[in-house]
């Protein structure tokens, strides 16, 4: 299928990281098929991480509270948006969500070719019409999303990932710098021991432990990081350092992060949405996974490290541990995750480069 010329419109209905992992499909598209515009249909909030990229014509944002509420405003709200979506004439609808309401809504754009994988619900099997065939316990989400293409006929995949920081968010990361007085002339290391559930976190006393060390072994600049309601989960990080971090907030902007990461010599942190960030601005990576595999999710960096037990209960709901004497996180010890550490922080080859905010 000749995609030049063809508006293409992908969705996907999740998560911050989950977001970031369309941008490879994105960048495939528009270096195979240079003519063809490619739109993203995104949930309210995640929007920042897609919205500036080149290659990307229109993010569109979904409003999940929106849809939420009340019968009426509800069919208002989609009724509308479907329309609009209509509108724009799409030739061809990939999506990634796997559920039954991103499903009709790529049914009700009208485009006469829509993708999804096989596994997708029995709904989705019934609304759309070309089905990827990936395994998805076996593939990382990168990977696993660009064999959709094959269906259209391309190969050749590369999986490439970026995200893209206004000049404008650039200086304003600048005087946040300037306020905190960070110094220049040492490398900067960002902690985040906050996740989306408890399960997933590394435990605050560890986290201190391994900052510690980082700060015997040389000059270093801490930066301890979280997203909003996260602020008891540093403090009781901090609570349990000899000195506070040179930054510690919550309050950063998902580009501001990012732009905060690609400064950074280094990030640790658990399974989470920064650490997809740090990889994607090219800051190396320590990875702690629990609950889920990292074969799966862990941060395309160009460098990076995971830590992962693989307990036999991997894969669980998340809700509550079923093996609180075996505890996946706690079976990460310090010192493993230190030599992890040590090992993304070796010197690279002269020729290796970081990547750049555009």
């Amino acid at each position: 299928m000749d995609l030049n010329g063809k508006r293409i419109l992908i969705v996907k209905l999740r998560y911050i990281g989950d977001t970031l992992s369309i941008v490879p499909v994105v960048e495939n598209l528009k270096r195979i098929a240079s003519e063809s515009r490619v739109d993203v249909l995104v949930n309210r909030g995640t929007e920042p991480v897609v919205i500036h990229h080149p290659s990307i014509e229109r993010t569109w944002v979904y409003d999940y509270d929106l849809s939420k509420r009340s019968s009426w405003r509800s069919m208002r709200y989609q009724a509308g948006l479907v329309r609009r979506l209509r509108g724009a004439r799409y030739d061809v609808v990939i999506d990634f969500t796997h559920g039954d309401r991103a499903a009709l809504i790529c049914r009700l754009t009208g485009a006469p070719v829509r993708v999804t994988h096989s596994h997708a619900g029995t709904l989705s099997r019934w609304l759309m019409n070309r089905f990827a065939e990936s395994d998805p316990a076996s593939n990382h989400i990168v990977h696993h999303q660009l064999a959709s293409l094959e269906v259209l006929g391309l190969d050749g995949f590369e999986p490439t990932l970026s995200l893209h920081v206004p000049h404008s968010v650039q200086r304003a990361v600048d005087r946040r710098v300037a306020r905190a007085g960070l110094p220049g002339g040492r490398p900067w290391a960002a902690v985040h021991p906050g996740s989306r559930g408890e399960l997933r976190r590394w435990r605050s006393g560890r986290f201190a432990e391994l900052i510690e060390r980082l700060r015997a072994a040389g000059p270093v600049a801490i930066l301890l990081l979280g997203g909003p309601g996260e602020e008891a989960v540093l403090e009781a990080v901090q609570s349990r350092m000899e000195r506070p971090a040179e930054l510690c907030s919550c309050d950063l902007s998902l580009l501001e992060l990012g732009e905060l990461l690609r400064r950074c010599a280094l990030f640790v942190g658990n399974d989470s949405a920064p650490g997809h960030l740090a990889a994607a601005v090219g800051c190396p990576t320590v990875s702690l996974f629990g609950p889920t595999f990292p074969h799966m999710w862990r941060p395309l960096a160009p460098k990076g490290e995971v830590l992962f037990k693989d307990p036999p209960c991997c894969g669980c709901r998340q809700e509550a541990c079923i093996r609180p004497e075996a505890w996946c996180m706690d079976l990460i010890g310090v010192e493993e995750v230190w030599e992890a550490v040590q090992r993304v922080l070796e010197p690279e080859p002269a020729s290796a480069g970081r990547a750049e905010a555009k």
